[in-house]
């Protein structure tokens, strides 16, 4: 089983490293990185070891994985491990940085899917903000006045009409 694995993986750093551009790999390598990564089972550090030359050696990098901590169980649930995963080279990371890996609800299988997904939230615009400082200058509070009450609206709902001379008080 070893030397099977160390095939896989010599095969798949051949094709890394002929590949040009982005590289994105998942696979149930059915092999854990760390210690934390097994649970009722035997933890083999020499594999480990193994395991994460082959990863630093094509120039990969683990994407975060999110949700459930294990990814395959026995059915009993007495046994679970980490052994899926995505590897993707580290320029990835670059291009898309919010990238990371989500662990799903097992049905069917001993394995939790899982979904490489790209999340960024975006909260909008920065908040109004007023330093007081400006209500020094002589003329300012005139100027925020004569801005506010020229700029008219046809909104009949208060707040939006707020809002948008709020808008435009800060250009």
């Amino acid at each position: 089983a070893v030397s099977l694995k160390r095939t896989l993986w010599s095969y798949l750093s051949s094709l890394i490293n002929h590949w040009n551009g982005e590289c994105i790999v998942l696979e149930d390598f059915n092999e854990v990185r760390r210690k934390e990564e097994r649970r009722g089972s035997t933890f083999n550090v020499y594999r480990a070891r193994d395991f994460n030359q082959f990863i630093t050696s094509v120039g990969l990098v683990e994407v975060q994985l999110e949700g459930y901590s294990y990814t395959w169980a026995h059915p009993s649930a007495s046994k679970m491990s980490k052994l899926d995963r995505f590897l993707v080279f580290d320029g990835f990371l670059s291009l898309f940085p919010h990238t990371s890996a989500v662990c799903l609800d097992r049905h069917l299988s001993d394995h939790r899917p899982i979904l490489l997904q790209e999340f960024n939230i975006d909260y909008g615009a920065t908040p109004f903000c007023l330093f007081h400082l400006l209500f020094d200058f002589q003329g300012f509070d005139d100027m925020i006045t004569q801005t506010w009450n020229s700029i008219s609206l046809n909104d009949s709902n208060a707040m939006v009409c707020f809002k948008k001379k709020l808008q435009a008080l800060k250009k």
